[in-house]
């Protein structure tokens, strides 16, 4: 498992959003028109970090409300299960908690992506 990131630490809201499950983007990708609060998740068949290995590459690709500004924040993730949904919730006003996850079968990898307020930088946190 490899990830591109950067760590940042955010106080948790304690008021949770519901939670929400999308597909997953294979093909093309238009990142042109957001919303507070979007999140896509984009599978990348050209990001790849093991050439001799078929694995998934992931953007997930969040928008948010910071600074008076709506802020995008991305985080890639490469791993060797090919997920087709992903659920999330929001746990912060720039942090998710997300899934992403093979509908047909019983793969899944959870974990935390965060922005940061000014837009300058996102992370992840791994969960067990």
């Amino acid at each position: 498992m490899f990830s591109c990131s950067e760590n940042n630490v955010e106080e948790e809201n304690p008021e949770k959003s519901k939670e929400n499950i999308i597909d997953i983007i294979k093909g093309d990708y238009s990142d042109s028109i957001h919303l507070n609060k979007d999140v896509n998740v984009v599978y990348l068949e050209e990001f790849s970090f093991f050439e001799d290995k078929e694995e998934g590459s992931y953007l997930i690709d969040m928008y948010f409300n910071g600074d008076d500004t709506l802020r995008n924040a991305k985080v890639f993730l490469c791993d060797e299960d090919i997920y087709d949904k992903a659920k999330y919730n929001w746990i912060t006003d720039t942090s998710i908690n997300i899934t992403l996850y093979d509908s047909k079968g019983d793969s899944s990898f959870s974990f935390v992506a965060r922005g940061m307020m000014d837009g300058s930088g996102s992370g992840m946190e791994f969960l067990e």
